[in-house]
Formats: structure tokens, C-alpha cells, sequence
């Protein structure tokens, strides 16, 4: 015993001597600590939540400037009564009839738009028909001669009966020695219908303007520069008048020009055959002054389709809308079963005229309503001072 104790001693001294030595206590079975599975769950999955937490922070919040709020803020001060207004029942109902109303003046603009053009188009013809004339100088007649196809191989003819026509030839010339000293020179022009038959001549003179030798000096060398350049050239623009006031008989169509000059010797650049319209009453003024009419025409037009569309809805649109409506009404009744009781009182106000003795139906019926209201009243009253009694 001694000897045990004075060995646990030595022990005992050692192990405070050294603070590095330890003793191992092996683990017997009776100190095991068992831990609960549910309990080891949960705490599991509180610390995966709270890394995900972790893991997914939500960014700060965007603040904006204070400017930017104060201005938004009076922009919603402004904006709000006018939204409310706007996105009231009643103003929605005002902006789709109008919206509807709009669409329908636009519709109506439009025919009436389509309908002056189509009138213009069919009313006012071609204004001018220009063909150029190739005279031929190798035929050994009196002059120089072309035979001009007006419908340029088309199958309608060009000119309107009923219209006007001044007809006249253009001629670009030469200022030659040859050309001033030629003098007076004749045109002459014949108007053919398709089989060739002529319905129509005339003929008339044309002359060179004259110029003097020193004239003519003086204008070459105002001009030198540009016709050196290439810029100009010494030469003139004859127009003459053929036919005047030329009306076109429908049965008789014209469908070629024949064009002749009087003399070989006549110096020619280029030549045109010229066909004008001469407007008078309204076409002129169509022509002349298309604004002012387009509008008129265009105004004309929107007055009578309103009209013919009151007319229309008058006689005939009314009462189809009529049927069609009574046809939904009674469609939603039979889906349905019953009418809602707005619609039975709008049917019935419209159907049933006011009388005297429904208004003393309804009064009585009023009075009695009250006069049981009042004895439901004091009812309560009666029993409770009898409970009291």
C-alpha cells in the first residue's frame, strides 16, 4: 500500500513537473452521448439555409436623386386630374364617339377625295399633244413632208369631241444667209381619220425675224464666249398657227396630221406638231385654278354623301338597327333566362306610358311599407317593458 502510494505520488509530481505529459482516458461504452437524428437534421438544414442566405444577398435598394423625385412628384401632381378625367367612364364614352365620328368624317373625306380625282381625270382632258415631225426631203413633191400618228399605235383616240383644240407647228431653224434670204415660206397641214379620209385643212405662212448684217455682227460677238462653249448657237423658234377653236366630231375621230412646208431650201433643226387644249368654262377653271375648286368639290361631294347617309339611315338603317337589337335582346334572354332588373325597367319605361293610377298604387304601396317598418320597431320596445313588468 505504501509502496502503491508513494508510486502515485511520483506520478502525480511528474505530471506537474511537466505540463506537456497527458494522460489518455480510454472511452468505455456507458459514456457514449447519443445524439437525436431529428435534431442533427434540422440543424443541418437551418445552417445550409443561412449559407444560402449568405450567399445570396439582395443588392441595396436604388435611391434616386432628390431633384428627380421632387420633379416627379409635381409631374404626378399635374398629370393626375388630367388621367382621372380622361379614364372617367363618361370621357371614355365622349373619346370613342368621337373616335367613331373621326373615322367616319376621314371615311367620307376620302370617297369625297377619290371621287373629285375620278371626276377630274374623266372631265378634264389631256392638255397637250406634242408630236415631233420628221419632214422627208427625198420625195419629189412640192416640199419636205411627214405623216404624224397622233394615238401613237394606242387604240383610243387622243382628242375630246367636245373640246376645244388649237392646232400649230414649231420650228427650230438656222439664222443662215439661206433661211433670211428664203423670205415667206408656207405650212400646210391636213387632219386624217383612220382610213385615211381628211376632215380638215389649213395653211398658213412663216417667216425668219429679221436681222441686220450689223445686228447680227453685234449679237455673235455679245455671245462669243457661250457659243465658242457650245453653251448657245445662232438660231431661231418659229411658231406657226395652224387651226384655231378645232372641235372633234365623234363620228369622224382624228387619227393622223400630215405636215408639209412649201420649199426644200428651208433650213431645219428640229420640228414638233403641237395640239393644245383651249379650256373654257369649267374645265378652265378646274385647270387654272385647281385649289379653289378641288375644295369646292371636295365639300360638294361630303354634303351629299351626309345627306344620302341620313337619307339612307332614315328609311332603312333605323329600323333594321332596331330589329338587330331586339334580335341580341332576346338572344341574351334566352341565354340567360332572366333580364337583368335595369333592363326590365328600361323595357318597361319604355314600353308602358305614365298613368295617374300607378302613381296612387305606388304611394299606397310606400305608405304600407312604413307603416310595417314602424310596427317592426316597436315590437322589441313592447317586449322588453312586458319582461320588465
Amino acid at each position: 500500500m505504501d509502496t502503491h502510494a508513494s508510486s502515485s505520488g511520483h506520478v502525480g509530481r511528474n505530471l506537474d513537473d511537466n505540463p506537456d505529459n497527458f494522460q489518455v482516458v480510454p472511452s468505455t461504452p456507458g459514456s457514449e452521448i447519443t445524439e437525436d437524428p431529428i435534431l442533427a437534421a434540422a440543424t443541418e438544414a437551418a445552417l445550409q439555409h443561412r449559407l444560402q442566405e449568405e450567399g445570396e444577398q439582395e443588392p441595396e435598394p436604388f435611391e434616386w436623386p432628390p431633384a428627380i423625385l421632387v420633379v416627379a412628384k409635381a409631374v404626378k401632381k399635374l398629370v393626375t386630374p388630367i388621367l382621372r378625367v380622361l379614364f372617367a367612364p363618361k370621357a371614355q364614352r365622349t373619346l370613342i364617339k368621337s373616335t367613331a365620328m373621326v373615322i367616319v368624317l376621314l371615311m367620307v373625306l376620302t370617297t369625297s377625295i377619290g371621287a373629285y380625282l375620278t371626276f377630274y381625270r374623266q372631265y378634264v382632258p389631256q392638255t397637250a399633244h406634242i408630236e415631233p415631225i420628221f419632214f422627208q426631203y427625198d420625195q419629189q413633191v412640192e416640199g419636205p413632208t411627214d405623216r404624224i400618228d397622233l394615238t401613237r399605235g394606242q387604240p383610243y383616240t387622243p382628242l375630246r369631241h367636245e373640246q376645244t383644240y388649237d392646232v400649230s407647228v414649231r420650228l427650230h431653224v438656222p439664222t443662215s444667209d439661206i433661211n433670211f434670204d428664203l423670205g415667206n415660206f408656207m405650212i400646210r397641214i391636213w387632219l386624217q381619220t383612220s382610213n385615211g379620209s381628211s376632215i380638215l385643212h389649213s395653211s398658213r405662212p412663216g417667216i425668219l425675224r429679221y436681222q441686220s448684217k450689223t445686228q447680227r455682227i453685234m449679237r455673235v460677238l455679245a455671245k462669243a464666249l457661250p457659243l465658242l462653249v457650245g453653251l448657245s448657237e445662232e438660231s431661231q423658234t418659229i411658231t406657226v398657227p395652224l387651226i384655231e377653236g378645232f372641235m372633234e366630231n365623234k363620228a369622224q375621230p382624228v387619227t393622223h396630221a400630215i405636215v408639209s412646208v412649201s420649199t426644200h431650201q428651208l433650213q431645219v433643226y428640229d420640228a414638233d406638231l403641237r395640239v393644245i387644249a383651249d379650256f373654257h368654262g369649267l374645265r378652265y377653271y378646274m385647270y387654272h385654278r385647281r385649289l379653289v375648286t378641288a375644295i369646292g368639290f371636295v365639300i360638294l361631294f361630303t354634303v351629299i354623301e351626309i345627306i344620302c347617309a341620313a337619307v339612307a339611315w332614315k328609311f332603312f338603317g333605323q329600323n333594321l338597327w332596331n330589329k338587330v337589337h331586339e334580335a341580341l335582346e332576346q338572344m341574351n334572354f334566352e341565354e340567360g333566362g332572366q333580364l337583368h332588373p335595369d333592363d326590365i325597367d328600361n323595357i318597361d319605361h319604355h314600353q308602358q306610358p305614365p298613368n295617374d293610377d300607378d302613381d296612387d298604387d305606388n304611394d299606397e304601396h310606400s305608405k304600407k311599407k312604413d307603416s310595417m317598418i314602424d310596427d317592426a320597431a316597436e315590437a322589441p320596445t313592447t317586449s322588453a317593458s312586458t319582461h320588465d313588468h
